[in-house]
């Protein structure tokens, strides 16, 4: 589980706990609670096999289900720092690309048919693959799941598809405040460049080919980089032999020596960030530095009661900052260690916006409090029972013994580490929390990051400490241009002012007020099949846009942009708006050619001439306007200064827009057909038929929706 997953889940469980009726609020010296029971833990037998693959087993017979867990030491924190994504989409290409010797739709039949279950994923230090099945159809399932593991084929489109959905989760890092307090926090304890703060960029993923998936498979996954753990219905002599002749092909590499994960930078300086979010009401805040300790130190029981005493549901920063003070809806943290590298301390508050300042405070007060005194007899027991009730629930499946047996092995660790961490907990005094507060918590040396709306913060961050801003803007898919000079700068406006000339000149541009176009548009489909759509726009100039599509199958979208507003009215009443749909609305209003042809406020450079995937050589001018975040690339003939297309980037997705005919209407020329593409690839055309200086009614551009609307 990552940092960012694990600070997620807590911040979620202590606000449902919060939630919980006053009844179940009691005080805990009030409530009877009785003696620990003992446990038995089943034991998994370990064996190894000839190609020297460890395996931990373990039989269950309650249930006719076999279950298997290849864990390989491969992970994002061995992938080339140019090619951030690419052990991600490795893990998931694995399962969705099927194999060298059943192709993916054959393989997803096939398990379908017999209810079984396969999936792959490769996370930041090691990747999973997981099968389950019915005992009585694991002798079919066992051999996809060894082919799965061994021979992937790595299909182009599936890693297109793959390359895709990523980019859609880098267009939408930004949506929530607690996403990017998380990424943004590990970037300033690590540093952007650590393999575990730095994240995929439109850039990253454009880099990924096929054949780096294959290498990074070659070269991780080997049967002695795999521990397997296997629990259900099976007898396990038989199972083993099974196993044997599942990866009897699986040859171990003789020279591997598994990688050691790189150690984070452990040193920090206090500072106070601002990422600003102006759509929220509430900020969410973190705060904290990196660690010193892994699990197998003498310390950690200590700093394992420490974080009960701190920030336990019963520890002082729920009692005191949300509770007492009521200066938090959530507030949770810790000081965690890996097996094998230092972890982080932190501290996370979600308050909202007047509180900002009031709410970091308060938990700052509280670790200084826990670093100046040690905890009382009354919280250290309360402390330690809390994480020994909750002990039992370690073992309370086979599938969680066996994982457990796999991390140990894999991490050196002895295997009744658990164990020992029980007894070490249990051991632990007041004396040593104290010691371990002082020695590992530094609240002088902490970042403290706030996510939110500063406009609103009650108190200045300023408060805190010199306040640094983050620039949280997601780099665009297109090549930054080069610094300009007066040279290019004077050829850009020449160039473009030859381009206006062509297509008949700035006056002309200048006098339309209004535009009403028909619109054929024509989107291609997976498997290279076309859906096509009409749709009319209305444009009165200079801000005034209503769009209207109908879509097959679903109904009508309608979007009104009025100066700044802007209203979305979905299909079939949808309550929710598509993600970036204003800004992408927003943004093709500002590339509409007569709007940028009218403008006498672009910055222009020439940028050279380029030969296009599509043969064509052109001029590359780019285009920055005032109030548009990114460039737009306009794309001229060489000899006739005619635009020939647009280049700029929608979201994950880099367009190119090739105009393949023009049509003269109203003394200008204007587009009349287009054809465009998604990252190379194509993506649709539209065909268009327009009207200039028409009447359009008011009522058109008025701010009012239907059911679903916004």
């Amino acid at each position: 589980m990552t940092r960012s997953v694990y600070r997620i889940l807590t911040a979620c469980i202590v606000s449902a706990l919060c939630t919980l009726p006053a009844f179940a609020q009691s005080h805990y010296a009030d409530i009877d609670t009785p003696p620990l029971p003992e446990f038995d833990i089943p034991e998994p037998e370990q064996v190894t096999l000839p190609n020297g693959m460890i395996v931990f087993l373990i039989e269950n017979h309650e249930l006719p289900l076999i279950s298997m867990s290849a864990r390989v030491g491969a992970g994002a924190v061995y992938e080339p720092a140019d090619k951030i994504g690419l052990a991600s989409i490795a893990g998931q290409v694995m399962r969705t690309g099927g194999t060298e010797n059943v192709d993916a739709d054959a393989l997803n039949l096939r398990l379908e048919n017999m209810g079984a279950q396969i999936e792959a994923s490769i996370g930041t230090v090691s990747g999973q693959v997981f099968m389950s099945s019915l005992t009585e159809t694991v002798d079919e399932v066992l051999p996809l799941f060894a082919d799965v593991l061994m021979h992937p084929a790595f299909p182009e489109d599936k890693i297109d598809l793959a390359k895709t959905q990523s980019k859609s989760g880098i267009a939408r890092r930004n949506d929530q405040a607690q996403s990017i307090v998380n990424r943004e926090f590990d970037k300033l304890l690590y540093g952007a460049d650590s393999p575990y703060a730095r994240h995929t960029e439109y850039a990253t993923i454009d880099a990924i080919e096929r054949q780096d998936l294959i290498d990074f498979h070659g070269r991780y996954f080997l049967p002695n980089n795999t521990i397997l753990g296997v629990w259900g219905d099976f007898d396990t002599d038989e199972m083993v032999s099974k196993l044997e002749n599942a990866f009897a092909a699986w040859q171990a590499q003789e020279d591997f020596v598994r990688p050691t994960q790189p150690s984070p930078d452990t040193g920090s300086e206090y500072g106070v960030y601002y990422a600003p979010k102006a759509d929220v009401t509430q900020s969410a805040i973190l705060m904290g530095h990196p660690g010193e300790i892994t699990m197998n130190h003498p310390d950690y029981f200590a700093v394992t009661v420490m974080n009960q005493v701190l920030s336990g549901f019963t520890g002082r920063l729920f009692q005191n900052v949300r509770d007492d003070k009521g200066l938090a809806y959530a507030v949770f943290g810790g000081y965690t260690a890996n097996f094998e590298r230092p972890g982080q301390f932190y501290a996370g508050i979600m308050t909202k916006s007047e509180t900002t300042v009031d709410g970091t405070e308060a938990v700052r007060e509280e670790i200084e409090k826990l670093r100046a005194a040690p905890p009382s007899d009354e919280e250290l027991e309360l402390a330690k029972d809390n994480y020994l009730n909750s002990f039992v629930f370690n073992f309370d499946t086979r599938q969680e013994i066996v994982n457990r047996m796999m991390t140990y092995a894999y991490y050196d660790y002895p295997l009744d580490f658990l164990n020992r961490v029980r007894e070490g907990v249990q051991a632990v005094d007041a004396s040593e929390v104290h010691r371990v507060a002082q020695k590992y918590l530094r609240p002088d040396d902490m970042k403290i990051l706030a996510v939110g709306n500063g406009d609103d913060f009650g108190r200045p961050l300023a408060d805190l400490g010199e306040v640094e801003t983050i620039d949280i803007a997601i780099p665009t898919g297109l090549e930054p241009a080069p610094e300009a000079t007066e040279e290019t700068l004077s050829e850009g406006q020449e160039l473009l002012e030859k381009a206006v000339d062509t297509l008949g000149g700035r006056e002309a541009f200048a006098a339309i007020k209004t535009l009403r176009q028909t619109m054929t548009v024509g989107v291609m489909l997976p498997g290279g099949q076309q859906m096509e759509m009409e749709a009319m726009q209305y444009v009165s100039y200079p801000d005034r846009v209503r769009a209207e599509m109908s879509i097959p199958g679903m109904g009508a979208i309608v979007v009104v942009i009025n100066g700044d507003d802007i209203m979305v009215d979905l299909p079939q009443g949808l309550p929710m708006e598509p993600p970036g749909i204003r800004e992408q609305y927003k943004s093709q209003k500002d590339r509409d050619m007569i709007s940028m042809l009218a403008r006498d406020d672009l910055t222009v450079q020439h940028l050279g001439q380029e030969e296009l995937d599509t043969g064509q050589t052109v001029e590359v001018l780019s285009v920055t306007m005032p109030d548009v975040a990114s460039p737009t690339q306009l794309l001229l003939d060489p000899d006739t200064h005619e635009p020939v297309g647009v280049r700029y980037t929608e979201g994950p997705a880099q367009v190119l827009a090739i105009i393949t005919e023009m049509q003269e209407v109203g003394g200008v020329r204007l587009p009349s057909r287009l054809e465009t593409y998604m990252d190379g690839t194509p993506a649709g055309s539209m065909e268009l038929e327009t009207e200039l200086n028409v009447d359009l009614p008011d009522h058109l551009f008025e701010l009012k929706a239907s059911g679903g609307s916004f």
